[in-house]
């Protein structure tokens, strides 16, 4: 059986699921909203590397109004100027060990259990999918001398889901870059009416410690378990693609 690609979009669901882990996915065809997204993702990203407006197509005048909020926001943010932003940066991350979790250390470190690499550009996305890594793509990574932020564009609703998916793209820019902390925000963007709403939590030291370890003990569960674990129904299990799943709770 082929095992699913873990990646940084499926956090949640995978943390919340073990069984999601191990069965197969069926991704289905992205639909309108989903091109929608994709497409602003576009967008913002061809603005932030020319580092002006862009000159947008007849088809997407809709953008016009979002991308502007939404480029006004990242100028906001006070970018120095000496610093390296990086667009649609995607990671692998592979666990190499075991993991440090010593009572009574005063430095808690995830180091010592895995390494990660900032993959070279090869489309959106294009993962090498070894199903011994885990892979993310960051939309902006903003990086300073001692610190970085990492900023993902939302075009859906507001989640508390999508703290998992940030958790991780901020481990693997700490890990690529060795950073002690990082700064993620979720930026939400309102494609109708142009409104943009950020939410942003800095991730120290030991917030990064103990999301690899969760991290960790997914690739341990996945190598080592000899049975299928129960699922763990929810409301991941709406968007959830795995196959075979016997919760009836998904629709």
């Amino acid at each position: 059986m082929n095992l699913p690609v873990l990646s940084a979009s499926r956090s949640q669901i995978m943390l919340a699921c073990r069984l999601a882990t191990r069965l197969p996915f069926d991704e289905p065809p992205p639909g309108p909203a989903a091109q929608m997204g994709t497409r602003f993702h576009e967008l913002v990203e061809g603005a932030i590397l020319a580092r002006q407006w862009v000159a947008l197509d007849p088809l997407d005048a809709a953008f016009e109004v979002p991308l502007r909020s939404t480029l006004e926001w990242f100028t906001s943010t006070a970018v120095p100027g000496d610093a390296t932003v990086l667009t649609e940066q995607a990671f692998e991350l592979k666990p190499i060990g075991g993991y440090v979790n010593e009572p009574g250390r005063r430095e808690p470190h995830w180091r010592d259990s895995m390494v990660c690499t900032a993959l070279e550009k090869r489309g959106h996305r294009d993962y090498p999918k070894n199903p011994g890594a885990f892979y993310g793509t960051a939309d902006v990574v903003v990086l300073e001398r001692d610190t970085a932020h990492v900023i993902d564009w939302k075009t859906g609703k507001r989640s508390d889901a999508h703290a998992p998916q940030l958790a991780s793209l901020a481990l693997m820019v700490a890990e690529a870059y060795k950073l002690r902390h990082v700064k993620a925000t979720a930026v939400y963007v309102d494609l109708k009416s142009g409104k943009v709403k950020a939410e942003s939590r800095m991730l120290d030291s030991f917030d990064l410690h103990v999301h690899a370890g969760e991290l960790v003990s997914i690739f341990k569960d996945r190598a080592t378990a000899t049975t299928l674990p129960d699922p763990t129904p929810g409301r991941h299990c709406f968007y959830c693609p795995a196959l075979g799943c016997p919760e009836k709770l998904r629709k």
